[in-house]
Formats: C-alpha cells, structure tokens, sequence
C-alpha cells in the first residue's frame, strides 16, 4: 500500500469519511490529518480536488440543559459551531501557508500524497459539521433542523446559524439531518462544489432572509434545475419544501436511474485500488500526481453525467458479445473526450496477445479522436471485454493534447482515415437522451408555480406549501 489513511477517530468523524468516500471517493479524501510541527490535529477531514479544496470541521456535542435556554443555546453554538470554524480558519492558514507540513499521522511520518494547489489558485470551501442540537431544537422550535439566517451573527438567535466572525468567507453549517441528506443528494465533488457556490452566491446578493432547514434550500435549488432562481426583492425558502421535493414521482425516479452511475464510481476506484496496492499489471510506476491527473478528469462529471456514461458502457458491453464496439462517449467537461472500445474476449486464446493487441488499438483511437474533436485537450480512453466473458481484463490510457499542433492533428486524422477510425457522417458520437428527472412535466408546472411566487411572507410560504401538495397530485394529461 502506497500510504494508510485514517477512517475516522470519533463515531461521528467515522460517518463524515464513510459519507465523502462515498461522494467524492478515497482519492480525495482524507481524514484526520496533522501539521508539524507540533504533531497536533490540522483538520477532521480535508478533500483536495484540482484547485478546490473543501475543510470539514466535526463536532460532534451534546447539549446542555441548565434550564437556561439562551445560556444552553450559546454554550453549545460555542463548542460545536465556533471552535469548529476557528479550527477551519487556523486549518486554512497553514494549508496556504504550509502545504508541505501535513501529514497523515500523528508522529509525521506521512506526508499527505495528494499535491495541493498553489495559494494564489486555490478555492476554499469550509464545512462545519454540528450535531447534536436537532433534539432540542425539535422541542423548542417544532423544526428538526437549525435555521438558516444570513443577518444573524455567531450564536444571536437560538438554533440559527448565519455568519460567524471565526473565520473568513462563509462557513456552511450541517447538522445531523441536511449532512446526510447533502451529501448523498450531492455525491460526486462537482455536483457539491457547484451547490456550495450557489449557496455563497446567493447569500451575498442580499436577496435571500430565511430558510428553516438547510435541506429546503437544497430542495429549492435541485427542483430549479440546480440554481437559485432569481428574485426581485427578499424571499424565504418555503418551510418542508425538502419533504415535498422528495416525496415527488418525479424526483424519486431520477433518483433511482442514478442507480446505474455508480458503475463509473467503481471504474474510478477499481483502478485507484490497484495503483495504491501497486498490483496493476501497468502503470504501477506512475506518480501519484500523474495517476491522479488522470482520475481526476473522470471523478470531474456529475452525477447525471456518470448516469449518461454508464448506460453507455453497460448497453455496448451487451453488444459486444457479437462484436467488438468503439464509440466517443460525451463529457459534462468542455476539454473532455472519452474514446470506449469494448471487445469480444480473448475467445479461449491467448489473452495476453489478446489485450495486448486491444490495447494498441485504443491508443490508436485515442488518437484519431483528437483528430474528430481537436478542440478537447484531454482524451481518456477505456478499453474492456464484453459482459460475461471469461478471463476479462481493463486498459485505461490518458492523453494531454496541449502540446498538439496543426500538423500533429493532420497526422492524426490521416491515420484516422487510413484506419477507417470514426468516419465521417457515421454516428462517431454517442447521442444520448436523458432526462435527470424522468417524467417532468408536473415538475416543469411546479418549478414554474414555485418561481413566479418566489417573494414570500410567512402567510405567503403557508399558502404556496398548500398549493404545492396540490399541484402533487393533478392528473397528468398533458395541460
């Protein structure tokens, strides 16, 4: 093994690394790690993705019960959300200022293996996660979550959350419930940096006053194609629209039809696994950085994106039991080809021969794909035997075409016509329909109701939660 990683110290910090490797995959991920010097805890949990990298705080206490509930409120808002956001801030400044003092255990034995962006190009995003509090929120408020305020400042009001002055920029605030909620909704690294940025977005224009649970905000952006609609003058997210935006027909389909995308999550780590262990049977004396590199670009497509490609991959593996397929598959990224070529099988030969053979063929593919989209930088090729076959093996082949010039892409696509590669006027692409949320059109109804009342007092948030339990249950036909 290249290097060990921590799975957590505390029950709560063992659930945070189970949630993000889920989500944003071990690669990525990195629990508990410590500075030196003195060899103390940096952070519960750091994601370092390109030039994002997202701290996470754990805190994980109980609340007080003095019989005082403002003292009760600012004692635990001090424990779990203030010394969390310190930590974050202090975490930040020696990520900026000391990326090659982070280490993976508490002696520093182990520095952290995954390169860090410069200063200048970083972007940080700051979680604290703070549980403990939803019981008594529950009693007091008849809300399970803490509420979101923007003008509210540190601990002000009991079971908000707004701006803290512990550290600088926003510091997103998870509880028991939206942590959970957030993280699976939101379970690849592009989909949750995009939420995050919304979210900041939005907070800063000043529009937004009131949410009562981060988890209806999440339910706002999702159901409005993963913005925040724009408003003329402030409005409150209305109150149970996560419950409602779940419960939908429409949303639990595209929840299931992301079933299939965990196919391309276990592309990700199968190979990941192999280069850590060093059992690849190529590429074992690879850097961690240019294995990353390459991983990374295919860990760079969104949930619905990873749903597109493996439906792509898994209907072509069928196919290739009669024969051998090649296709350019899509990518959610402007810079991105991916070229699959999926064959037979070795057919009880010689397999080595076999995917040797297939192997030169996907990088001569590889190749005449920068010749059919010579704008893509980056072309990932995947090679793999068709569903089913015995003794079924993987090639992955990474190339960086900013280098290329016009005279590499003529040979290109020569070789590309002598090859008979992709030709022209034949389906060379993948076209694929896909709807997110299959079976939309009450959805369209509603997002539309939802957004044209989006300015909202509070007997106005109680009127358009009524109208849309309503709209839940017209009948399709069509109007």
């Amino acid at each position: 093994m290249r290097f060990k990683r921590s799975e957590g110290l505390t029950a709560s910090e063992k659930l945070l690394a189970e949630l993000c490797d889920r989500s944003f995959l071990k690669l990525w991920t990195y629990p508990n790690l410590f500075k030196k010097p003195p060899g103390k805890e940096l952070i519960d949990l750091l994601v370092v993705f390109g030039n994002d990298v997202i701290i996470f705080s754990d805190k994980s206490c109980s609340y007080p019960d003095t019989g005082d509930a403002d003292l009760d409120w600012s004692r635990w808002y001090r424990r779990s959300i203030a010394d969390s956001a310190h930590q974050i801030a202090q975490a930040e400044r020696w990520i900026r200022s000391c990326p090659d003092r982070i280490f993976l255990d508490a002696k520093c034995t182990e520095r952290l293996p995954i390169e860090l962006p410069n200063a200048n190009d970083m972007r940080v995003h700051r979680i604290c996660v703070a549980l403990g509090a939803l019981d008594r929120a529950e009693v007091e408020t008849g809300t399970r979550a803490l509420k979101i305020e923007p003008a509210v400042l540190n601990d002000a009001v009991r079971f908000t959350v707004g701006r803290t002055d512990k550290a600088s920029g926003w510091v997103h605030v998870f509880d028991d419930t939206s942590l959970t909620t957030i993280l699976s909704e939101l379970s690849t690294i592009k989909d949750f940096i995009h939420y995050l940025g919304s979210k900041v977005a939005l907070m800063e224009t000043g529009s937004f006053k009131f949410a009562e649970a981060e988890t209806d905000l999440l339910a706002r952006y999702l159901w409005h194609d993963r913005t925040f609609p724009a408003a003329e003058g402030p409005y409150r997210i209305v109150p149970n629209l996560w419950e409602q935006v779940e419960s939908s027909p429409e949303f639990l389909a595209g929840r299931e039809a992301n079933e299939v995308s965990y196919f391309w999550d276990g592309l990700i780590e199968y190979i990941s696994d192999h280069y850590l262990n060093e059992t690849l049977e190529f590429g074992n004396e690879l850097s961690m950085s240019d294995h990353e590199r390459t991983v990374r670009i295919m860990a760079g497509e969104t949930r619905f994106f990873r749903r597109i490609l493996s439906k792509a991959i898994l209907e072509r593996a069928e196919i290739a039991k009669k024969q051998a397929i090649s296709t350019l598959l899509p990518s959610d990224q402007s810079d991105v080809s991916y070229v699959l070529y999926i064959g037979r099988g070795d057919q009880g030969k010689d397999h080595a021969a076999y995917r040797a053979e297939r192997a030169k063929d996907l990088q001569l593919r590889c190749v005449a794909a920068k010749a059919v989209n010579p704008e893509k930088r980056f072309i990932v090729g995947i090679a793999m035997d068709a569903r089913g076959v015995k003794g079924s093996s993987e090639d992955f082949f990474f190339m960086d075409t900013v280098d290329w010039t016009a005279e590499d892409i003529e040979k290109a696509q020569k070789m590309r016509t002598e090859l008979g590669y992709f030709k022209a006027g034949s389906a060379i692409m993948s076209r694929l329909s896909e709807d997110e949320y299959p079976g939309s059109r009450k959805a369209v109804y509603i997002r539309r109701l939802a957004h044209e009342l989006s300015c909202l007092t509070v007997s106005e948030s109680l009127e358009l939660a009524a109208m849309l339990k309503a709209a839940w249950v017209l009948p399709d036909n069509g109007n």
